[in-house]
């Protein structure tokens, strides 16, 4: 029988304050975990604070609902790889090769397939959320694409910008294919990631500059 003096000198435990940024990192880790299990829809503020080992008052200190807790989330997963541009003047090759390094190794890593599956899974359940994201998110970046692509590419003979700078999406369509069938498709169906690269290198070559011939 433990003594009263041994019981009074225990302490509880003493809950680790962390720093916002890191609580935040495992809320959602903690989301991407409940939702990929549970689903969105059956998924509770109550599951994910079990899973963050948090009580519901500190979830809802750092999230006011589920909503904010899954857009954050796509926001973290599916944020697409940082615009910094190789020096000018730069040539196409380069420019493309510069691209096409950050979106590859964006693609690669493991947190993003888990999103678009994710994503994939809920986008009917929640479509307000995910037009939320693409505005707030995906939309910007494609904008701020296509204005690079305008002040590098030489202009049209009839004057207007280049394809690409038009259509910035275009930039980005083989890869985002790419990484949806890598996502869906049984392993073995899915182009790999060497042919899949060298064919989109390929074709923003030829839609930049239509004289040119990939290396």
């Amino acid at each position: 029988m433990e003594t009263r003096s041994a019981a009074s000198g225990r302490r509880p435990p003493v809950r680790l304050r962390l720093p916002p940024q890191v609580r935040t990192r495992q809320i959602l880790d903690a989301a991407l975990a409940v939702f990929c299990e549970r689903g969105y829809a059956a998924a509770r503020m109550d599951d994910i604070a079990a899973a963050a080992g948090l009580s519901k008052g500190g979830l809802y200190a750092h999230f006011a609902s589920k909503d904010e807790v899954f857009e954050a989330l796509l926001s973290r997963l599916l944020a697409p790889p940082a615009l910094v541009p190789p020096p000018q003047p730069w040539e196409p090759a380069q420019w493309v090769d510069w691209l096409l390094d950050a979106l590859y190794d964006h693609f690669a890593e493991p947190g993003l397939r888990a999103g678009l599956r994710l994503l994939v899974a809920e986008s009917e359940r929640v479509p307000a959320l995910v037009a939320q994201w693409h505005g707030q998110v995906v939309q910007p970046y494609v904008e701020a694409l296509g204005a690079l692509l305008a002040q590098g590419l030489p202009a049209g003979r009839d004057g207007r910008p280049p394809l690409l700078a038009r259509e910035p999406w275009l930039v980005l369509a083989p890869a985002v294919q790419g990484l949806l069938m890598q996502t869906v498709l049984p392993p073995g169906l899915a182009l790999g990631d060497a042919r899949l690269r060298s064919a989109h290198r390929d074709l923003l070559l030829a839609l930049m500059t239509p004289d040119a011939r990939p290396a």
